[in-house]
């Protein structure tokens, strides 16, 4: 198999595996006249994943939505608060492939359950440490540390889960749910975070989150069976390929890398432009990081809302997305396409109103990144759900964790460029030369997706064998 790129000729090392070959054990029914079925607790398992990865990014985020009050109270410098956020794309890049082994071994159960309650550990050692700039900050790092494994099951899991609870029209939209339940965090974050911190105090807000974590914890050792008596779909109970093999079979699979290398650029560089934005959008610019605000002129002058605003709406824009790919399923090439090229055209949008090639109000920075983010994050879902079809029967927790770590590589390029203070509030107009660079890589991310040949190998045998049971049907009854 050959794929021809710019004149010239790339050879593919992907195996060409047939439905017949994966049909180690067909799901063709022998007394019953139901071989799939879908169960309402789906649902619950799928809000219990969400929640978990709320409450994750919101102990992720927690200092560096209140950078003052963290310094006042336990002498947390810029750069402790960078280190603390930098964990989680450490931790990941770190443990990404043993845990892809781990989930591929033992599958959601064992992956989810303990993981929660690490958050809910991690979270409440938090709570112990007391004001004052002393060695207790060290339970800081260990909390965040933690918190940034949890990060792993979080980011590998959703398609996984998709693929063993939902059937293929709602595959789409249940991974939409619980990747973008990340963002819905960060929202969150930014808002609920300061104001309780301001309101109550910082030591309030740290229970809180504990509090929290134990009850997300607490909801998934109630109910989170590791799959469904029985399978939604055809494939949701296939055997899937062994690890080793799947790394082999991911890393030698052409489309797959274009596909990946394009969402790790996208993703990655929104994940990461965020820890530069307040110095690009700083007090010099007329803006502040005030949650309380007063009037409109205050609301779009506030990088706080900023931050919450646009992560939201991309959380919208990812769920809109899911559901338009589940109506659509063969067309995630052609979805992904025109949803990246209009967001590289807000990023675009974005850059020249901050240098003032068209308007630089509030107003016009505040709705072009909030648009940029909308389509970007709409894309997120899609790629997950592309990089499984084009990898089956590669297991989907070893092709979204790919996609993922090369995700965190790119975000935490963004962390370790702020870290040694390359771009500072001293030299705002360096860190703006970041917006030029964030454009760059929509287009570059847009440029390897054209190179991307989209295959749909788990919808093709989906189709295969449930016409394969009708026609089982239609000879027996």
């Amino acid at each position: 198999e050959f794929i021809h790129l710019c004149g010239l000729t790339i050879c593919s090392m992907e195996p060409q595996i047939t439905a017949k070959e994966l049909e180690a054990e067909p799901l063709l029914p022998k007394s019953s006249n139901e071989a799939f079925k879908v169960y309402p607790g789906r649902f619950y398992v799928l809000a219990v994943l969400a929640l978990l990865a709320i409450q994750q990014n919101v102990a992720w985020m927690t200092f560096g939505t209140i950078p003052d009050e963290s310094y006042e109270h336990f002498g947390l410098s810029d750069n402790v608060i960078t280190l603390l956020a930098a964990y989680g794309s450490i931790v990941f890049i770190l443990l990404i492939f043993p845990s892809m082994w781990f989930l591929d071994r033992y599958g959601l159960k064992l992956t989810v359950v303990p993981s929660a309650w690490v958050l809910a550990i991690g979270s409440t050692i938090r709570c112990f440490v007391p004001d004052g700039h002393s060695w207790w900050i060290i339970l800081f790092h260990i909390g965040h540390i933690m918190i940034a494994f949890v990060g792993i099951a979080i980011q590998m899991t959703p398609p996984r889960l998709s693929s063993v609870w939902f059937p293929p029209k709602q595959r789409a939209f249940a991974t939409a749910v619980t990747t973008l339940a990340e963002s819905m965090g960060i929202t969150i974050a930014f808002l609920a975070l300061p104001y309780i911190t301001k309101k109550y105090s910082i030591h309030t807000m740290l229970y809180i989150q504990a509090e929290m974590s134990i009850c997300v914890a607490v909801l998934a050792t109630i109910y989170f069976p590791p799959k469904p008596s029985t399978p939604p779909s055809p494939t949701a109970d296939q055997e899937r390929v062994p690890f080793l093999k799947s790394m082999k079979l991911l890393l030698t699979n052409v489309p797959f890398l274009f596909l990946a290398i394009s969402g790790g650029i996208s993703t990655g560089s929104n994940m990461g432009f965020s820890s530069v934005l307040p110095i690009i959008l700083n007090p010099t610019s007329g803006f502040t990081n005030n949650v309380g605000i007063s009037s409109w002129s205050q609301f779009f002058h506030s990088n706080a809302w900023l931050g919450a605003i646009s992560a939201f709406v991309g959380v919208i824009g990812g769920q809109l997305a899911g559901i338009i790919a589940d109506r659509f399923q063969r067309k995630l090439k052609l979805l992904l396409i025109i949803l990246l090229g209009i967001s590289t055209a807000f990023g675009l949008y974005f850059s020249l109103a901050v240098y003032g090639y068209i308007s630089g109000s509030a107003v016009n920075i505040f709705m072009g990144l909030c648009l940029q983010y909308f389509f970007t994050f709409a894309t997120t879902p899609l790629y997950y759900e592309a990089a499984v079809e084009v990898t089956y029967p590669v297991p989907e927790g070893s092709s979204a964790g790919i996609l993922a770590t090369l995700s965190n590589i790119g975000a935490l390029m963004f962390q370790v460029v702020a870290f040694m203070h390359i771009f500072s509030n001293a030299h705002p107009e360096k860190a703006r030369a970041m917006v030029w660079a964030f454009s760059s890589l929509g287009t570059l991310s847009w440029l390897f997706l054209a190179f991307y040949r989209e295959q749909y190998k788990r919808l093709d045998l989906d189709d295969e064998m449930v016409k394969q049971v009708s026609q089982w049907k239609e000879v027996n009854y």
